[in-house]
């Protein structure tokens, strides 16, 4: 048997099968056929041809019923069959074969009674016709609708007609909203409405989809029993044989618990964030204090006293900085939202927070770069506090008497390099792949702990890379390198606009 599954468009040429015992009838009608553009003749046999259509007279009927019934059968797609009877015959073959011979009823779509009349034959056809391609629409719907089941098991899905009203929803609608189908077949899904979204909202979302475009979108609706759900949804236009919108496909999936943590994640993290700032605030203003008390105590210390005093001074300045580095993490990982970022002068931030370091290290050395380029990269206001920290740990853990710390900026086309080096210990090679983590300090060690962490969060989020080197002959260079916005030679101190 052949394999009659194909696809037929509005338009396309039809392909009739004319299996007629009469020599002269059966020429009649295969003259007919091949004078009509629309139509092209097979005459193979009914058991191998690929036919749209096939016309027949009583006796081949007969003699090919069982052909034509598995033909019929192996397809999903109504395949027609045209029978002719002569004029005088008609009533009674109507009556023998609906009443003795079902069997060959079923087989026969239309009945033409011969002589036949061309414009009647061009009707006929043509109407059994628009009937397979009808049946080919329905057939490709019920796979797609199948398709989706199949792909879809969990999710939600709703069919409508090109009005919007509801022809099919699945048990997993029905879980969601609480209707059962029988409550919502027939109406728009308008009774979801929660209120939660305005006229302009659904107004695009219909505009959208009547125009043959897939929306997709977040949508809050509300259920049978008046609680809210949020469904991440995507709604598509399904087109019939013409390429005409016959009805809307909705697949969404429940968010609601997804919706609900991350409202309790946000909630946690303002309070967080809250809490870290009071703090920090009561922490500066407390250290504040005992700076200023440590300031009047030294006056009136010496020797081994003194001391000790600097080194509570010490603790108490890193404690300082260590509420300045958690307040720019919090900055920095506190939303989920892009960064916002804008042209900065590297140039300017440089020069400007190797200045303040100077004041902090009074027994440091900060070279800055002499005529620097004037570089602009992508960066927002925590740009300083890379090379804040950088110039910090520099100076902070070199175990020499006099430190010295040299900033230098290598340019190309795109990229900007700043290299921070400086004349201490070095980096020992077992962690310097690990320098940058966050766990691999703690508290107890000497400076903050986070610095390091703090800088690869920004250069990470500017888009940009950080590591270490060994400086020459002894020492460490930590090394940024960003891309440029744009660039120009500038005398030395010149900042950037």
């Amino acid at each position: 048997m052949a394999d009659q599954r194909r696809s037929r468009q509005r338009g396309d040429t039809a392909t009739l099968l004319p299996l007629v015992a009469d020599s002269g009838n059966r020429r009649m009608l295969t003259d007919w056929i091949t004078s009509h553009d629309r139509y092209e003749l097979t005459e193979e046999r009914p058991d191998t041809a690929m036919f749209d259509l096939c016309v027949l007279d009583t006796e081949m009927l007969e003699r090919e019923a069982t052909t034509l019934t598995a033909r019929k059968r192996e397809t999903s797609m109504i395949l027609p069959v045209l029978l002719l009877v002569p004029d005088t015959q008609a009533g009674s073959v109507h009556t023998e074969l609906r009443q003795e011979r079902p069997a060959l009823w079923d087989l026969v779509d239309g009945m033409l009674r011969m002589p036949v009349r061309e414009y009647e034959l061009a009707d006929k056809v043509d109407t059994l016709l628009q009937l397979r391609t009808q049946s080919e629409t329905l057939t490709r719907q019920r796979e797609q609708l199948q398709i989706i089941r199949d792909k879809h098991a969990g999710h939600g899905v709703v069919i409508t007609d090109i009005d919007g009203r509801i022809e099919y929803v699945n048990t997993a609608f029905e879980k969601q909203s609480g209707y059962t189908s029988e409550e919502v077949l027939g109406r728009t899904p308008r009774l979801l409405k929660s209120g939660e979204h305005d006229k302009a909202f659904y107004e695009d979302l219909w505009e959208t989809i009547t125009s043959g475009d897939v929306w997709h979108g977040e949508m809050t609706n509300q259920g049978k029993d008046g609680g809210q759900y949020v469904i991440d949804q995507t709604i598509a236009p399904v087109t019939g044989p013409d390429n005409e919108i016959e009805r809307f496909i909705a697949v969404n999936h429940d968010i609601t618990e997804l919706k609900d943590l991350e409202l309790s994640l946000r909630e946690r993290s303002e309070q967080l964030e809250i809490l870290n700032r009071v703090l920090r605030h009561d922490i500066r203003n407390d250290m504040t204090v005992v700076l200023g008390w440590l300031d009047y105590v030294a006056d009136h210390c010496e020797g081994e006293l003194e001391s000790e005093l600097d080194r509570i001074e010490s603790s108490a300045e890193r404690v300082v900085e260590l509420t300045t580095a958690a307040g720019d993490i919090v900055k920095t990982m506190g939303s989920d939202a892009e960064p916002d970022l804008e042209p900065i002068s590297l140039t300017q931030i440089l020069l400007e927070e190797g200045k303040k370091r100077q004041e902090v290290f009074e027994d440091a050395t900060i070279e800055l770069p002499v005529s620097p380029p004037c570089v602009t990269v992508a960066a927002n206001e925590l740009l300083s506090s890379v090379f804040r920290n950088l110039i910090n740990n520099a100076v902070k853990h070199n175990d020499v008497d006099e430190p010295v710390v040299s900033i230098t900026v290598r340019e190309t086309d795109d990229r900007v390099q700043v290299r921070v080096a400086d004349n201490g210990p070095g980096v020992p090679e077992t962690i310097k792949d690990d320098i940058f983590d966050d766990e691999l300090k703690g508290l107890e060690s000497s400076g903050t702990g986070m610095g390091l962490y703090l800088v690869s969060t920004l250069v990470d989020l500017y888009g940009g890379e950080v590591w270490v080197e060994d400086n020459d002959p002894t020492g460490a260079v930590f090394c940024v390198e960003l891309d440029v916005l744009n660039q120009s030679m500038g005398e030395s101190g010149e900042y950037c606009d």
